[in-house]
């Protein structure tokens, strides 16, 4: 059993993005989809499960505290010690998604599991004794990749990674790639609702995107975002404009170079919103935020936060505003540190603590830890 929790789950600047950012507009769609059916999210939530039980205090995700339910979470866990723990506090056997995320939704066939197409051929086949280990992996996989398809559409997507949204090669763009497949599974109708009996549909839905940024940037993903940037040149004068007079330069590797921070922040929404545009959705930034950390090492880095409206449309989606709007530093939200004894930081705290009592209760019905008071 897991002994410890996630190191910055009672961080202020972490609650702040959570009470501010996500959940506002997460309240404001669960009005949109009304008692239709359920409020469905996905979430990368870890052991502590805040977002999970924030959105269920604020009655945007239902919750049965007598069944001990929240319904219509799903989520992607690798730790196969916190796995367990995060499925029996959702409380729905079907809740989870056991590997890494990436491994999940970029899965590809090979010669081998091409021959299982489908979930009844893919049990006949692991009821085999005989199967090697590396053949049984890889058809579990594709068991899990999908389920995890057939799960969408979802009305808020919460991608909180851990790490970089560009790893070193040559896996630099497996979450990019990753967030990419996401935009495509949202347009197909989903798993049909029992209460209205029909198949589920998302034409407006959120996604909120977290990454690690410092100066280790990989510098194939710099050249990859340069490069982004001179097509939009090439292509938008408004845009050419605009970077050439915000920034006063008229050279790009002076400005990637003597401002990365700036560079990544400027450049990293033009990413989301290019595949947006490859599948028909406007996409609107409804929160840009960011604030530094020391790890462990006591290097600085910082979490940078994309949170995003998409909107299903027919005609041209925005990207060249969206694109434009990522250089305007003034829509941009640098989160200060918040002292735990400041009012805004008790504020904070006061509100974190009725989530995890509310976690907590539902981690005694399942004799699991508890989480201290933050």
């Amino acid at each position: 059993m897991p002994t410890q929790f996630d190191k910055w789950w009672n961080d202020t600047k972490k609650h702040y993005k959570r009470l501010h950012y996500w959940l506002p507009p997460a309240k404001e769609l669960k009005l949109q989809v009304g008692n239709t059916r359920p409020f469905r999210y996905f979430t990368l939530c870890a052991r502590s499960m805040i977002d999970v039980f924030m959105l269920a205090r604020e009655g945007v995700l239902a919750y049965d505290p007598i069944q001990g339910v929240v319904t219509d979470v799903r989520f992607c866990e690798l730790d196969n010690e916190q796995f367990p723990e995060i499925l029996e506090l959702v409380g729905a056997e079907n809740a989870g998604f056991f590997g890494e995320l990436e491994d999940l939704v970029l899965f590809q066939d090979n010669d081998f599991t091409a021959q299982y197409p489908t979930l009844d051929s893919i049990e006949e086949a692991l009821e085999d004794e005989g199967l090697s280990i590396e053949y049984r992996k890889r058809l579990q996989t594709k068991r899990i990749h999908i389920y995890l398809k057939s799960s969408f559409p979802y009305d808020f997507i919460n991608l909180d990674f851990c790490g970089y949204y560009y790893p070193r090669p040559p896996e630099i763009l497996r979450i990019n790639q990753t967030v990419q497949r996401f935009l495509d599974w949202q347009r197909a109708p989903g798993p049909s609702d029992a209460s209205v009996k029909k198949k589920i549909t998302a034409n407006t839905f959120l996604l909120s995107v977290t990454c690690r940024h410092d100066n280790d940037f990989p510098q194939d993903a710099e050249t990859r975002l340069a490069n982004l940037v001179r097509s939009n040149c090439r292509s938008h004068a408004a845009y050419k404009r605009y970077l050439e007079n915000s920034r006063g330069i008229t050279d790009l590797n002076t400005w990637i170079k003597s401002t990365r921070d700036d560079f990544f922040l400027s450049t990293w929404p033009k990413e989301i919103s290019a595949m947006a545009k490859e599948y028909q959705w406007d996409v609107e930034v409804i929160g840009y935020l960011n604030y530094d950390r020391l790890s462990d090492e006591n290097q600085p880095y910082k979490i940078i936060c994309l949170m995003c409206r998409f909107k299903r449309v027919t005609d041209d989606p925005n990207y060249l505003q969206v694109a434009i709007d990522a250089l305007d530093q003034s829509k941009r939200k640098l989160i200060l540190d918040i002292s735990r004894n400041s009012e805004q930081g008790k504020d904070l705290l006061k509100n974190l603590s009725e989530i995890v009592k509310l976690r907590n209760q539902q981690a005694q019905i399942k004799q699991r830890p508890l989480l201290p008071d933050p």
